[in-house]
């Protein structure tokens, strides 16, 4: 059994549209059964349909438009990240948004969904585990100032919140509930009719809130 935990960066519609936020990033760490890494991956998504990078998503990722425009299709990309994890394996993200926007962007790009369902939100566990009410949640930033684990790299680079975010699985792991999958809702088609409107690292907590 191998862990990889996965963080997904979006080219996120600044106005209302039936069409999902499409991935244009995917960064992942495989850690094996010792918690040992073994692998990393990363791989900038072209757009489908909003194929400009929005102003926000630039300032915010520092992805840019070349590294898009140069980048293979969904399909694609998901095939080589399939390859890559493996068939025994259990998917890890800080939060429910990443699997949802990785099943809705499979399901819009006609791909089975059935590899997703071994999927498991440490965020919800963590923010449990750390005794915060069931309708909060610790960001990541807080999360890693929690655990005192060092900040180097800025955050909102899927790669980088993925090593990141290995690095609380790693120092909860003895905690994490493995039988607490995340839920992957039915497919509505009706849901994708196109519209839009143009307008130093240590796990010894301190007691700082979240």
């Amino acid at each position: 059994m191998n862990y990889i935990i996965y963080d997904l960066e979006l080219n996120s519609k600044p106005f209302k549209s039936n069409l999902p936020n499409e991935i244009i990033e995917i960064g992942a760490v495989k850690l094996d059964k010792n918690l040992q890494e073994i692998g990393k991956f990363q791989a900038f998504i072209k757009p489908k349909y909003f194929k400009k990078l929005f102003s926000l998503v630039k300032r915010k990722t520092k992805i840019t438009q070349e590294d898009i425009n140069k980048a293979d299709d969904f399909k694609k990309v998901i095939k080589n990240f399939q390859q890559w994890i493996g068939s025994d394996c259990v998917l890890i993200s800080w939060g429910h948004d990443d699997i949802y926007n990785l099943s809705l962007n499979c399901r819009y790009n006609r791909i089975k969904i059935g590899w997703l369902k071994q999927n498991i939100d440490i965020q919800k566990q963590f923010s449990s585990i750390f005794n915060l009410p069931s309708s909060q949640r610790y960001s990541l930033k807080n999360a890693l100032k929690l655990l005192e684990i060092e900040v180097l790299d800025d955050f909102h680079r899927a790669l980088t919140d993925a090593e990141y975010t290995s690095k609380i699985f790693k120092c909860i792991f003895d905690k994490v509930n493995f039988k607490m999958f995340n839920t992957i809702k039915p497919f509505k088609k009706k849901n994708f009719k196109r519209k839009s409107n143009s307008k130093k690292s240590t796990c010894t907590p301190n007691a700082k809130d979240a």
